[in-house]
């Protein structure tokens, strides 16, 4: 398996855990966002306050709905990210030496042109994606 495979794949594990860990929060913060203009009077709840009332209310599953399209976007962000960073960083470092040996350069890699590229490139394959989870 190449580099760029594992690290893309362990990009798309480490967003899938983050998601898994964080996504009942976002949860509550849409809710406190939708429900602030109308409930002037209420005393605000804090944060594990409203998340409690939610499983009191309506259950587990409420806190993680919509999950799994999220997880979708997720896994191929960061997947791709990761993939294409490994790829870009092998090339980058392969063209250096090539250089190296051909007197041009010392042999170190480029700071800006390879991380443009790749996040051109995320950017680029990823829009459909993100446009459905939005």
């Amino acid at each position: 398996m190449s580099d760029a495979l594992i690290n893309g794949l362990a990009g798309a594990g480490g967003g899938i855990i983050a998601q898994l860990i964080t996504y009942p929060l976002q949860t509550v913060n849409t809710q406190q966002r939708t429900e602030r203009d109308t409930k002037k009077e209420k005393r605000k709840l804090s944060t594990l306050e409203q998340m409690s009332q939610v499983v009191k209310q309506e259950g587990w599953g409420q806190l993680y709905g919509g999950l799994g399209l999220s997880l979708v976007g997720t896994v191929a962000s960061q997947g791709v990210y990761y993939y294409f960073y490994q790829t870009f960083r092998n090339k980058a470092e392969a063209t250096a030496l090539e250089r190296k040996k051909k007197g041009i350069g010392d042999g170190s890699v480029g700071m800006l042109s390879w991380p443009l590229l790749r996040l051109y490139l995320r950017n680029m394959l990823l829009h459909p994606v993100l446009v459905m989870h939005h």
